[in-house]
């Protein structure tokens, strides 16, 4: 098939793009459940190789790490060589190292391991978007990639349901809840064989466009502009919600809830970024990009700077607010760089930004422990409050409408 026509997405939804949706998003779903499943696994993990601040912090922020190399080199990868070989590697790997994890004997061995999957959570990210948005109808493209983003925190809903029952099977707990995405990798696998290779990219290559790409090519005065933006809007979202996130437990029992809470805690925050992603599905093409962008921020600051009153109501309230609010605009990390860079860049481009995000996410996170224990929960707390008021002022100075724009 030749000419433009051969390659845009249908306007209409059919049983194939449901299909698409299903083995896309179900390295999503394990990324979720892998990242967040950590740190239940840590509670019987850290007594049982006496683990210090720095081991937690390096085990807690390895996957962070290798999200950072990966997303970037398989990201441009995926634009150079297609979407579906990578997509069909990107889970047997998660696969093959999230049972590894079960037969550890020291914490370096774990710390190597969550790296090696945080490369293939990077590869995911790129080749998932690239996918979902290159068939998706141009109508539901934001409401499919907001989607995506919903099944992210429904994987980490599931990975706390399943952690908190996998603690009862005692010290050798944290073997199980580590090796249990594997279960939905291998699934995953299975559905991801029928993919098909994206048309647009086949177009892309045809064209010459994917050879003449470069990741010198993002930072052309075409594309500065979108890169800067998504860059920084991703890294101001996500470097409190995975500092907070990887060590939920530890941070409900610092801000009075206790231990015994956490586990209805955890999974009632998790809900709620779930819920929030969720109806941001209509939101992202009944409001537009921009505005949920700046809303997302704004319902943040407010949210933590209210967790700085310590009341245990007001905490609840203020981390569901934040998750719902956060929820809802995190979908942009996805949505954006689909939208605003062309197929023979689109990998390369979600990489490059989910990697400048992680840089962030990592030092919160191997942090976290030790700012927690040298300055408190306060601290914690007004630091993520100062970021998300950065990135409110970065959406309302910078961010752009792509509702409804043609990808090519």
């Amino acid at each position: 098939m030749n000419g433009a026509a051969a390659v845009e997405p249908s306007t209409r939804l059919h049983a194939f793009h449901y299909r698409l949706f299903a083995y896309a998003n179900v390295g999503v779903f394990c990324d979720g459940y892998i990242l967040s499943s950590i740190g239940l696994a840590l509670l019987t993990l850290a007594p049982r190789f006496a683990l210090t601040p720095l081991q937690t912090g390096l085990i807690g922020g390895a996957t962070l790490l290798g999200i950072l190399a990966g997303a970037p080199l398989f990201g441009h990868l995926a634009d150079r060589r297609g979407r579906r070989v990578l997509m069909i590697l990107d889970l047997l790997a998660f696969a093959v190292v999230a049972t590894l994890q079960a037969f550890v004997t020291a914490s370096w061995q774990l710390i190597v391991l969550r790296f090696v999957l945080g490369l293939a959570i990077g590869a995911d990210y790129p080749i998932a978007t690239a996918m979902l948005a290159e068939f998706m109808p141009a109508r539901v493209r934001g409401a499919a990639l907001s989607a995506a983003e919903a099944v992210w925190f429904a994987g980490a809903a599931v990975a706390y349901v399943a952690g908190y029952a996998l603690l009862a099977t005692g010290a050798q707990s944290w073997r199980w809840i580590l090796a249990s995405p594997a279960i939905f990798a291998l699934i995953g696998l299975a559905l991801r064989a029928s993919a098909p290779e994206s048309p647009m990219w086949l177009a892309a290559s045809a064209r010459g466009e994917v050879a003449r790409a470069s990741f010198r090519s993002l930072f052309v005065p075409e594309h500065r502009r979108a890169l800067w933006f998504v860059s920084a809007m991703w890294l101001l979202q996500v470097v409190p919600l995975f500092a907070i996130y990887t060590f939920a437990p530890r941070v409900l029992a610092a801000l009075g809830l206790g231990e015994r809470a956490s586990p209805a805690g955890s999974v009632a925050i998790t809900l709620a970024f779930a819920l929030g992603a969720f109806a941001a599905m209509p939101l992202v093409e009944r409001w537009g990009r921009r505005p949920l962008c700046i809303a997302g921020f704004a319902v943040a600051t407010v949210a933590f700077a209210a967790l700085l009153l310590r009341s245990d109501a007001i905490v609840i309230l203020a981390f569901v607010a934040y998750a719902l609010g956060s929820g809802a605009s995190s979908v942009l990390e996805l949505v954006y760089p689909a939208e605003l860079f062309p197929t023979a860049l689109r990998g390369t481009a979600t990489g490059f930004a989910a990697a400048v995000s992680r840089v962030g996410a990592f030092v919160g996170t191997f942090a976290l422990p030790w700012l927690l224990a040298r300055f408190g929960i306060a601290a914690i707390v007004g630091g993520a409050a100062t970021l998300s008021a950065l990135g409110l002022v970065l959406a309302v100075a910078l961010a752009p409408e792509t509702k409804a724009r043609s990808i090519a």
